[in-house]
């Protein structure tokens, strides 16, 4: 596995183990269709909340949270209802939640906005 592969696993795990210790519940991870990925599907009280999760180890080509942009997120709400159209439960709202985490120095900072989207 490539260097890059381990780093964004590593990231993801870490964003599992923030939102679980916040309460969440997380219902699938890395779920696929023809449209796409996402990467985190939680649920946070009613919430159905869709976290996409990028992890950098510096920022040369930006923050992690810049990695982010605005076609990704409208995708996100398009794999929501992929997601949603596979399942019997109901969710009160969407959400699309990004968590970015940086590596400096060994040392991992995490930033989590909720309801960007």
């Amino acid at each position: 596995m490539a260097a890059k592969d381990r780093l964004g696993r590593h990231g993801e795990q870490l964003a599992v183990t923030f939102l679980t210790a916040k309460g969440m519940c997380v219902l699938d991870r890395n779920w696929r269709c023809a449209e796409g990925e996402i990467d985190i599907v939680a649920r946070d009280g009613g919430a159905l909340v869709i976290v996409e999760v990028k992890t950098r180890s510096g920022r040369s080509h930006g923050t992690a949270f810049e990695a982010v942009n605005g076609a990704k997120l409208l995708r996100l709400r398009t794999l929501a209802g992929r997601w949603l159209a596979t399942r019997t439960e109901r969710f009160d709202t969407i959400r699309v939640d990004v968590i970015a985490i940086e590596r400096f120095a060994g040392d991992f900072s995490l930033r989590h906005e909720r309801g960007v989207v």
